[in-house]
This record gives C-alpha cells, sequence and structure tokens, in this order.
C-alpha cells in the first residue's frame, strides 16, 4: 500500500475529511445498512415480490445471489421495515447454527422473545403458542435467516413444521425468508417437502454499468451530497470501476472508498477514468490493505 495512504489513514488516526467532498458520512461503507441500499432492477423485482407473499402470508420466500450481490443488506432492510410496523413481529437470524434442528428453533424463539427449550418438541409448542397469541391482537410473525445456504436438511425439516402451523382459524402462519448463496436452490432440490412450500423465488446478479453508475450517484447522495454539485465520479470513471468489480456491489462500494480515500491525499475534487486507472495500477492490494 502506499505510504502515504498507510500515514493518513492509519498509524496516525487520522479521519477522512469528506466535508471537503460535500459528504457527511462515508458513503460506501460496505456494512449492511438498510439507508444506503440501492434498489436494482432486480432488487425492486425481489422486494415486490417478496414483499407481496409475506403480506398475503403465503408462506415462504426465497431469495439468492453470489457473495456482494447485497443479499445482507436486503435482509437488513427487510427487518427493519417489518420490525417497524405493528401488524408483524420480525426477527432475523443473521447466521443459522450449524446443523441442529433444535438450535435454529431456539434462535429463532430467542430472537422473538419466545422462551427458549431444551426439546425440540416443547420448542415447537412454545412458537405454535406464540403464533396464536400474537394472531389474536393481528400480528404476523416473520422470520429472515440470512446464509441460508447454510441450513442443515434437518434445519429445513424443522422450518416445514413452522410453516405448518396455523392459527385457531386455521389462516395465518409464520412467514419465513431465506437468503442465500446459489447453493441454497441446489440445497432445496433435497428436502422437497420444504421446497414445495416456497412461493417466490428471486435472484439478485451483479450490476450492469448503467447501475454501477446508478449505485455511486445513490450513496453519494444518501451520504449527505448536493446534487446540485459538479458530479464526484466522473462518467468516464464508471466502466473501469465495473470492469474491476464486475458489477458486484460490495466491489463497488470497496473500490469506490479507497478511490475516495485516495483523492482526500491530493488536491483534487473528482475521481475521473485517469484517476481510476492510475490507482489500480499502483494499488493492487488495495482490497487487503487496512485503512
Amino acid at each position: 500500500m502506499d505510504n502515504r495512504l498507510q500515514v493518513n489513514f492509519g498509524i496516525d488516526g487520522f479521519t477522512p475529511d469528506w466535508e471537503r467532498l460535500g459528504l457527511v458520512v462515508s458513503p460506501f461503507t460496505i456494512e449492511a445498512d438498510p439507508r444506503f441500499m440501492y434498489l436494482s432492477t432486480e432488487t425492486r423485482r425481489a422486494l415486490s415480490k417478496v414483499s407481496y407473499m409475506v403480506e398475503a402470508g403465503q408462506g415462504a420466500s426465497v431469495i439468492v445471489g453470489e457473495i456482494g450481490t447485497g443479499k445482507t443488506t436486503l435482509a437488513s432492510w427487510f427487518h427493519s421495515r417489518y420490525a417497524r410496523r405493528p401488524d408483524f413481529e420480525a426477527a432475523k437470524v443473521d447466521e443459522p447454527p450449524k446443523k441442529s434442528g433444535l438450535l435454529l428453533l431456539r434462535r429463532i424463539a430467542a430472537e422473538l422473545g419466545v422462551d427458549t427449550r431444551r426439546a425440540t418438541e416443547d420448542q415447537l409448542n412454545g412458537l405454535r403458542g406464540f403464533l396464536i397469541s400474537k394472531t389474536k391482537e393481528g400480528i404476523l410473525p416473520l422470520v429472515i435467516i440470512d446464509e441460508a445456504h447454510e441450513l442443515s436438511p434437518e434445519q429445513f425439516t424443522e422450518l416445514r413444521r413452522i410453516l405448518n402451523f396455523r392459527d385457531p382459524e386455521g389462516g395465518k402462519a409464520f412467514q419465513i425468508i431465506l437468503l442465500g448463496r446459489p447453493d441454497l436452490d441446489i440445497n432445496l432440490r433435497d428436502v422437497p417437502d420444504f421446497n414445495d412450500r416456497v412461493v417466490t423465488r428471486s435472484s439478485l446478479d451483479p450490476l450492469t454499468p448503467d447501475d454501477t453508475k446508478s449505485l455511486i450517484e445513490y450513496r453519494l447522495l444518501a451520504a449527505g451530497r448536493d446534487p446540485k454539485q459538479p458530479h464526484l465520479f466522473m462518467d468516464d470513471a464508471i466502466l473501469p470501476i465495473w470492469r474491476e468489480t464486475r458489477g458486484y456491489p460490495r466491489s463497488i462500494c470497496l473500490l469506490s472508498l479507497h478511490l475516495c480515500l485516495e483523492l482526500l491525499t491530493t488536491d483534487g475534487l473528482q475521481i475521473d477514468g485517469a484517476f481510476v486507472e492510475k490507482f489500480l495500477e499502483t494499488h493492487h492490494g488495495y482490497r487487503q490493505a487496512g485503512l
């Protein structure tokens, strides 16, 4: 890594001067923050389909995508949205416990505020009682599981049993959203009883160059940059960014963050194609470099 960056952004604890770039906060955090979620065409489609199925009480929805396509941000968005609504009780499992169906049920129960039990049937009964009490209040429980490609067949079996629960009138049941890598679709073939209960499937694909540009601009606006200001990222900077990142949102944000930090070591106020190319030539290890 360039020594100048090591000194400015690491050793001496320097805080980037985002105000110089017209920003209030860092625009390219790679943490799963729903405030910064860019709605590409694929993301909008997934949101629409899954939201409809959840609110119609249809059962299980699946969203798959490669690493860095925004699944975790989407999971946080769903949780943030439904946790605020009085007609939903939302729980999010960021990473399922390994293999054990009981451990998964206990994690879900804990996230919903249900007492955890030591036996599978006792835990299922506790979740069934929770469903009945909530539906009497007009509240629908929702379970969101990220990294769902790691679920075992035993865990899918317990999720299917949860989906079979109904309120006393035979109506609403638990709603489930599973997000994971493409392996999730493959794994579901081995659990046909659960697979048959999936009502919608969505795929998050890498972004196009146009969407890459829109993501960067959206992030800058979300971080406080005035749209009336000149572009921070010039049009000719987009294609080399897209080529380097292959359109994966997390990679786009990481590279854009490093480009902004590099810009702050200069007197410049804009990032153009030549700036991006020079950065990539001289900072091959930017992904591994500490900030």
